[in-house]
């Protein structure tokens, strides 16, 4: 009938919110409540905020039904109580009532704040820096990129755990977005996790709506179209006018992104007061896309999947010289400044769709984000073992960061889009080859690229 994630204050929170919410009571049992530490008082039981739980509000003739599911997954369940006319919330331990209070009175009624908030002076002075293209040729740079660990290969923390599944692992991490079968079905399930503190710093309404729409398209190159939404809200202290500010902005960028692609937000948290020695963290929205496809592509698009011959493809609109937040000024300039560009909801949507679209038919599909169309092609070139010759403009335009843009790889002369697209050239050879922007040699690039975590670690 209801789940609730179980997160703040844990069971009180979810008991209490799920109760008043339908104005009702509930009786709850903690000697229920399966533990993994037993040596708890019922005010720690009904606190924890042991993670990875929820809270199913379930018909007494499918209770059975609800737990044989949870057995059958190997997870952990327990019945703890029952819903009541209400309107309190009575808690019980070893017998005895420890707590009783109205449900609605820790849910609806609980205090709203409207705290001041102001554009901070700070932007004023990072709009106004420019962008100065750093010298060297695009192998120069790409050397500089591949080595941050931001953007070098993160397999050796995905390594360390199973992300099999059950089995039901198509895309495992490393692409840009997951993707999972829903076994004894052609039904797929996809998920992206982004984030971009630097860029909503700059613009927290456009930074945080390109982190929704880049989601969406880490989404979509796996053949799923976007489906629900969770934000995870990272900021500094409220209290100060312009940190509020940055959330209010934020708030309002992701909610147009979500109202333009139609994808509701289902759950999330927010984290405030996050400082050090009193200095705010940068304001870092994150946003979990789960992607739904039915049926799912027969093959899905894959990094490891170029081979020699093929066709490579942008699609998307062309570079405009979007620098601001880009990994080329952050790493190699060492600067942060500029304004990011806005988006446009009907670019959004159609980019997506188009990747959903060619998922069906292309070996290969890639976003272009951090590091733009120089890194993504890398990224490419590593996983397939196989280099490409491109021409694709300036060095500035290889690693331009304008959004809503991606790879398709592929046999064949012609694209089968009608979004706007233009070849650029041709996988195979033993070289990351620029044409006259530059190139570097496959193995000392994927060196570099695989070396840039594990060397810190060391």
């Amino acid at each position: 009938v209801a789940i609730q994630d179980l997160g703040a204050a844990g069971i009180s929170c979810a008991t209490s919110e799920t109760a008043g919410n339908g104005g009702m009571g509930m009786d709850v049992d903690l000697d229920k409540v399966h533990l993994r530490e037993h040596d708890m008082n019922p005010g720690e039981i009904l606190m924890s905020e042991s993670q990875e739980r929820m809270l199913a509000i379930v018909a007494p003739e499918n209770e059975a039904e609800v737990l044989a599911l949870a057995d059958r997954w190997e997870i952990d369940a327990s019945t703890i109580g029952t819903v009541t006319e209400g309107p309190e919330l009575k808690v019980y331990s070893k017998g005895e009532l420890v707590a009783e209070v109205p449900a609605a009175s820790l849910a609806d009624d609980a205090p709203i704040y409207h705290r001041p908030y102001e554009r901070p002076d700070y932007l004023d002075e990072a709009w106004a820096s420019g962008f100065t293209l750093p010298p060297g040729d695009a192998g120069d740079i790409l050397r500089i990129l591949l080595d941050d660990p931001a953007i070098g290969d993160r397999s050796w923390v995905s390594s360390q755990y199973d992300h099999m599944m059950f089995l039901n692992t198509i895309i495992e991490p490393g692409h840009d977005g997951s993707l999972l079968r829903i076994k004894g079905t052609q039904k797929g399930l996809a998920v992206s996790t982004d984030g971009d503190a630097l860029r909503t710093y700059l613009d927290p309404r456009r930074g945080a709506a390109r982190i929704v729409f880049e989601s969406a398209l880490n989404v979509a190159v796996t053949g799923a179209r976007p489906y629900a939404l969770v934000d995870n809200l990272n900021f500094g202290n409220p209290e100060v006018p312009g940190v509020m500010w940055q959330f209010v902005e934020a708030i309002a960028g992701m909610a147009w992104a979500c109202e333009e692609l139609d994808v509701p937000v289902v759950g999330g948290n927010v984290s405030f007061y996050n400082q050090t020695d009193g200095v705010d963290i940068y304001p870092a929205p994150v946003v979990g896309m789960l992607g739904f496809c039915d049926p799912m592509p027969e093959s899905p698009p894959r990094f490891d999947r170029a081979e020699a011959g093929m066709s490579i493809w942008v699609v998307g609109q062309e570079p405009h010289g979007d620098f601001a937040a880009s990994a080329i000024d952050r790493i190699v300039n060492g600067n942060l400044g500029g304004r990011p560009s806005d988006v446009d909801g009907d670019l959004a949507r159609h980019a997506v769709s188009a990747a959903a679209n060619l998922a069906a038919t292309m070996p290969v599909l890639h976003d272009i984000s951090t590091g733009g169309l120089a890194v993504a092609l890398a990224e490419i070139a590593f996983a397939s073992d196989v280099g490409f010759t491109v021409d694709a403009g300036s060095v500035a335009d290889l690693f331009d960061e304008t959004p809503l843009r991606f790879l398709a790889i592929g046999h064949g002369e012609e694209l089968d889009t009608n979004e706007t697209h233009v070849r650029i050239g041709t996988v195979g050879g033993s070289m990351l080859d620029f044409g006259e922007a530059g190139s570097i040699p496959l193995d000392e690039a994927a060196a570099i690229w695989r070396d840039a975590l594990p060397r810190r670690m060391r």
